[in-house]
């Protein structure tokens, strides 16, 4: 088995974060400089007979004409208040159409035998993919551990946006590098090769605009990568799906801490 996580751009102009962690758990190759569907598919090894989970950050199933899918507004019902909410995903976005990229990605990987199944079965052999979404995912695999339990707080805020600092970015990327190399003492716990390590020991105070980008997207790709890792080694019990397969739908791992206050708000918007 190996496990691939995709930070798709919306459009092949722009680059894609993808890496990929092999059968030990080990993060074994990862690159934000590729774009075009063939050139990450080849980067990935996604055309291999090998057995593979892609886990990728990018709304999969989009058939409302305007407006937000009926996950968006659950997800928005749980995370807001976490400043986890999703933007809105429709068909007036190009990427979302036939033509569109991500609907090409689908059709590729659909022609080599994968299915899109948003619960994977548990360390089993399987050809499959499913749609993620890093920032909740944040929100619920780096809790924050009190004195009398633990709460969840909001996601990182690494990404370069109106009204945030560079110091504020570079510093909430730091912390988010700081919460991936954690998952080594996680279950599933993740490894990182030689090369990997190097890559994500670069100075980030050092890099800006298109440079820092793509540290951007590489270090989501990763995240994606152990998603994908971390549904298949835990299955049901580590999963939870926002929405259906008929309006669209989101994995997210499902918080393993007991009296978990994320629990019945998920429950409450019917998540399936």
């Amino acid at each position: 088995m190996k496990f691939v996580g995709i930070d798709i751009a919306w459009s092949e102009r722009n680059p894609s974060g993808v890496a990929v962690i092999d059968s030990s758990g080990t993060l074994i190759r990862a690159s934000s400089d590729l774009r075009a569907n063939d050139d990450l598919c080849e980067f990935a090894g996604l055309r291999d007979p090998e057995p593979t989970i892609v886990a990728i950050d990018a709304p999969l199933i989009v058939n409302n004409s305007d407006k937000q899918r009926p996950v968006e507004r659950q997800l928005m019902a749980i995370f807001a208040p976490y400043e986890a909410g999703p933007y809105p995903a429709n068909l007036t976005n190009p990427a979302f159409q036939q033509t569109g990229r991500i609907h090409q990605l689908v059709k590729l990987l659909e022609s080599w035998g994968y299915k899109q199944e948003p619960r994977v079965q548990k360390q089993a052999v399987q050809r499959s993919f499913m749609e993620v979404f890093p920032s909740p995912a944040q929100v619920i695999l780096f809790p924050c551990i009190t004195h009398s339990g633990h709460t969840h707080c909001r996601p990182l805020r690494y990404k370069r946006k109106p009204g945030r600092s560079w110091v504020e970015v570079q510093c909430e990327w730091d912390m988010y590098r700081a919460k991936l190399r954690s998952l080594q003492t996680r279950e599933p716990a993740l490894k990182f090769s030689d090369g990997i390590n190097k890559a994500l020991s670069v100075d980030v105070s050092a890099l800006k605009g298109v440079r820092y980008k793509t540290l951007d997207d590489l270090i989501d790709g990763i995240f994606c990568a152990y998603l994908a890792y971390y549904f298949w080694y835990w299955g049901e019990q580590g999963t939870w799906v926002v929405g259906d397969t008929d309006s669209g739908y989101v994995t997210l791992p499902r918080c393993k801490l007991a009296g978990c206050q994320l629990n019945p708000r998920l429950d409450f918007v019917g998540t399936k």
